[in-house]
């Protein structure tokens, strides 16, 4: 399963910045939808299947990787995806048939038929906008010769929403700002957040609550931009945070050492102990744990390896690891079993 969370956890990922441990990742996704196929609305199961095909033959002509028809997938294999960022809640939803192709590197997935025809995401750990920018324009304007996208000389590029008309480029971040909720300014940011015309959500985008100090910031608009000016709108946007955040971890050092270090050590102490541990508390520790090693506190801990706990502690993606079915309180027992030889020195990994 490890295949499904590459793109988070590969030594080569992060290509700009070290703001890896603030910005945990990245993300870059187009609509695009065909000409001559009928969109979401009017759409029918002749019309879905023809769709599917007509995507899956040109992306295996160009492009080496995993071809999967959602359908036909187990309820685990999809919940994994889904825990992985590789498809979305709304594209499991659908009736019509639907499938994603993913890149031989993992961190290009071609949504088939979700809410518009396509949708190409990128995604990368870190702060790396450009290079994953670079990756979905190449998919985007090879489907785009082979397909033909629906398009008007007015508006750009039409999408079944009118919120994702014209670019239909959405540029996410999702960022750890621990030092912001603890000294009380996040609300503040959020507002300016809104008012510059972005969008916050929880890990899972929109519709998911914000857990373990994690925010997902993104663009409202997309009509009346140009790509380059949304994406540098969120690197600026995302630097701006990176600063405000750094500001806040020097003012709880400076007023709240003790404490902040107790918090870290503590959380620390848990995640190598505990025999019982569920999903959300996972996300909630992690986040203390991730702040102690931006902060420097722990030295044998890299980010790298919390960003693999974080997707792999997941109720789907535990299951899988493991390779089996298991009830809540089972997974909360290999959950932790995991966590502790992940976390635990070389030396002493089987104990």
């Amino acid at each position: 399963m490890f295949e499904n969370i590459q793109w988070l956890i590969a030594p080569d990922s992060i290509k700009e910045g070290e703001e890896k441990e603030i910005v945990v990742s990245t993300r870059i996704r187009v609509a695009r939808n065909i000409e001559g196929i009928p969109f979401e609305l009017k759409m029918k199961v002749k019309d879905a299947d023809k769709l599917v095909q007509v995507v899956k033959s040109a992306l295996e002509l160009n492009f080496k990787g995993r071809f999967l028809d959602l359908p036909k997938l187990k309820p685990l294999e999809k919940e994994s995806l889904l825990e992985s960022h590789l498809i979305s809640p709304a594209i499991l939803k659908k009736e019509l048939p639907t499938a994603v192709f993913i890149n031989e590197d993992g961190n290009v997935a071609v949504m088939i038929n979700e809410e518009d025809h396509l949708r190409i995401q990128g995604l990368s750990a870190g702060l790396n906008l450009s290079h994953i920018a670079s990756k979905v324009y190449e998919f985007e304007e090879i489907l785009g010769q082979e397909l033909g996208y629906a398009y008007d000389d007015n508006y750009g590029f039409i999408t079944s929403c009118p919120t994702n008309l014209g670019t239909g480029l959405r540029a996410s971040v999702l960022l750890h700002l621990p030092g912001l909720v603890y000294t009380n300014e996040i609300e503040k940011v959020l507002k300016s957040t809104f008012n510059l015309g972005m969008a916050v959500r929880g890990i899972y985008g929109e519709g998911s609550e914000i857990k373990g100090n994690l925010f997902q910031i993104s663009n409202q608009h997309t009509l009346g931009f140009k790509e380059d000016e949304l994406i540098e709108k969120i690197g600026k946007f995302a630097h701006t945070l990176i600063d405000l955040e750094l500001k806040a971890r020097e003012v709880i050092l400076n007023k709240a050492r003790y404490e902040l270090e107790d918090k870290i050590f503590r959380s620390l102490g848990i995640l190598k102990s505990a025999r019982l541990i569920n999903s959300d508390e996972v996300l909630s520790l992690l986040s203390a744990v991730r702040l102690g090693v931006g902060l420097g506190l722990i030295k044998d801990i890299d980010i790298m390896t919390l960003n693999e706990i974080m997707l792999i502690t997941r109720p789907g993606n535990i299951q899988l690891y493991y390779g089996e079915i298991l009830e809540e309180s089972e997974r909360d027992l290999r959950r932790a079993e995991y966590i502790r030889k992940r976390l635990a020195p070389k030396e002493t990994i089987g104990n």
